[in-house]
């Protein structure tokens, strides 16, 4: 590929102030769809909506991801614990969405070995039937072939672990992410997509009404009382449809 053939875009603002105004002078607006809470969830619904051309506001009490989405395991896992419930399913389903990640942001993701010691003789062969049975769901999608490892290829590997009693080990591959990196990402191709995204703004009230503009049709709409958390100064916004993506803080 040349150097002609790439494209140079100028980025998108993200002033907090500009993005504010905007949507503050707009008080009569009904957005398609109001998301509340800026974590994973959230943020991955305003791209996905505002891919299919939804106009869509996204509201965020604090920073995007501050809560549960920064505190994840970092892994871009295929359901191993799914594997050992019978759930094949959603091994298969997870797996797929690990391809995804991997291929999609390889600069956020990657292929990462894990090595699973065992203290007991038949713990190596049992586990490592059922890890070379997720190699085989994964198929073409597969990071890295599992493994069967002697006591001494395992403590090469991993020095810290307890040596009295070890039997050996099993390594396999999964995936590892950087969460805050991948929000942002989400966060900016979603405003490229159309979709305004505020932090610092919480949800202070949610209520529906027969709220009808043109008096054509009777239409719920929802509205939502927001706070700006850096003026104090409250607003209030209107949407068709409102997504709670706030996770463990839901009944908040």
């Amino acid at each position: 590929m040349t150097p002609a053939a790439f494209q140079t875009t100028t980025p998108l603002s993200t002033s907090r102030e500009e993005l504010l105004a905007q949507v503050q002078a707009q008080p009569n607006f009904v957005y398609d769809l109001i998301i509340v809470g800026g974590g994973a969830t959230g943020l991955g619904l305003a791209l996905e909506a505002s891919l299919r051309g939804l106009k869509v506001l996204l509201l965020e009490a604090q920073d995007f991801a501050k809560g549960t989405s920064s505190r994840s395991s970092k892994l871009v896992h295929g359901g191993v614990r799914y594997l050992a419930q019978g759930n094949i399913a959603l091994v298969q389903e997870a797996l797929h969405e690990r391809s995804l990640l991997l291929n999609n942001a390889p600069h956020l993701a990657q292929a990462l070995p894990f090595i699973m010691p065992s203290y007991q003789c038949l713990s190596t062969p049992f586990y490592g039937v059922g890890l070379k049975i997720y190699d085989m769901l994964a198929g073409r999608k597969g990071l890295g072939a599992t493994q069967m490892a002697s006591t001494t290829q395992t403590l090469k590997i991993a020095s810290s672990l307890k040596s009295t009693g070890l039997k050996g080990g099993v390594v396999y591959w999964d995936g590892q992410f950087d969460d805050a990196r991948l929000a942002l990402a989400l966060a900016r191709t979603a405003q490229q997509k159309g979709a305004t995204l505020l932090n610092y703004c919480a949800v202070e009230k949610l209520a529906a009404s027969n709220n009808d503009a043109t008096g054509a049709t009777d239409s719920t709409h929802h509205t939502a009382w927001v706070k700006d958390q850096e003026t104090g100064q409250s607003f209030q916004v209107q949407a068709k449809c409102l997504v709670n993506a706030t996770g463990v803080w839901v009944d908040d």
